[in-house]
C-alpha cells in the first residue's frame, strides 16, 4: 500500500510558494511601470493579430447585473477552494497518484513567479484610458480582490487562474468514474477562462498561456518514474529494470538447461 506523504511536508512547501509568491509581490512599486507598459503592449499585439476580445466581453458582462456578480463570485471564491479541495482529494483518495499530482502543481507555480518577476503584465482593468471595468471590486471585494491570499496586482501573464483550472480539471477527471462528472470536470477551466476576461482581470493571451503552462508541467510531471509500493518489498538482491528482466530470464533458461542434462542420470538410476 502506498503511504501518503505527511502533511508537515506538504505544508512546508506550501509555505515557501507563498513567502516566495509574496515576496515578488513586495516589489509593487518597483514593477508598475513596467507592468503597465507590457499589458498595453499584450493588448496592441492582441489587436494586431484581431483577437482583441477583452474591452467588449467587460463591458457587456458588466451592463448584465446578475452575470456580472455571478463570474465576480466565481473569480473571488473558486480559484482556491477547488484546488486545494481537489488537492486534497487526490492526498486522500489516490495515494499512489498524488506526488504526481502535487509536482505538477509546484511547477505550475513555480514557472508562474519566474514569469511574474521577469515579466510583470498589469491586468486590463489597471490599463488607464481604455475603458474597463473591474467587475470584482464593484462587487464589493475592492481594488485587491481581498480574499486569503491577497492578489499579485502585476501578475497578470500567465493567468494562474487557468493554470490552476486546468490542473484541477485534469486531475479531478482523473480521480472520478462517471462519464458524466468527467466532462462536467472539463467544463470547469472554460468558464474560469471566460469569467477571467469579462472581469476584466485577465488578457486572452493569459489565458493561453496559463493552459499550455499547466499542460506543460502534467506531462512534465508524469514523465518523473513514481515510486512504487512494490519496489520497497523487493528483496534488496532481485534485480530490477529491464536489465534484471534480461538476467532473469538467462537464468530460467540456464536452469531449464541444467534440468534436462539431469535426465540421463535420473533414467539410470
Amino acid at each position: 500500500m502506498v503511504r501518503r506523504p505527511r502533511i508537515i511536508g506538504e505544508l512546508a512547501v506550501l509555505l515557501v510558494l507563498l513567502w516566495v509568491y509574496d515576496l515578488i509581490r513586495g516589489h509593487a512599486d518597483v514593477r508598475e511601470v513596467a507592468a503597465l507598459r507590457n499589458g498595453q503592449q499584450l493588448l496592441h499585439f492582441e489587436r494586431w493579430l484581431g483577437i482583441d476580445i477583452e474591452l467588449a466581453a467587460n463591458l457587456w458582462t458588466t451592463q448584465q447585473t446578475a452575470l456580472s456578480l455571478a463570474a465576480s463570485y466565481w473569480y473571488q471564491f473558486t480559484h482556491l477552494s477547488m484546488t486545494l479541495g481537489v488537492l486534497v482529494w487526490c492526498w486522500w483518495r489516490r495515494a499512489g497518484s498524488y506526488r504526481r499530482a502535487r509536482n505538477a502543481l509546484v511547477l505550475t507555480n513555480v514557472f508562474g513567479l519566474c514569469f511574474f518577476m521577469l515579466y510583470p503584465v498589469a491586468p486590463p482593468r489597471f490599463l488607464p484610458g481604455f475603458g474597463f471595468v473591474d467587475s470584482v471590486a464593484n462587487a464589493g471585494f475592492g481594488p485587491t480582490h481581498g480574499g486569503p491570499v491577497t492578489a499579485d496586482q502585476f501578475g497578470a501573464f500567465p493567468s494562474l487562474h487557468l493554470a490552476w483550472a486546468v490542473w484541477t480539471a485534469v486531475v479531478a477527471h482523473r480521480l472520478v468514474r462517471s462519464t458524466a462528472l468527467r466532462w462536467l470536470w472539463l467544463c470547469y477551466p472554460v468558464i474560469t477562462a471566460v469569467v477571467v476576461v469579462v472581469t476584466g482581470n485577465h488578457y486572452l493571451l493569459d489565458v493561453l498561456a496559463g493552459a499550455l503552462i499547466a499542460l506543460a508541467t502534467l506531462a512534465i510531471a508524469h514523465r518523473i518514474p513514481r515510486r512504487r509500493s512494490d519496489d520497497r518489498h523487493r528483496p534488496s538482491g532481485l534485480p530490477t529494470g529491464r536489465a534484471g528482466q534480461a538476467n532473469l530470464t538467462r537464468l530460467k533458461t540456464f536452469l531449464g538447461a541444467s534440468d534436462r542434462e539431469l535426465e540421463p542420470s535420473r533414467r539410470d538410476r
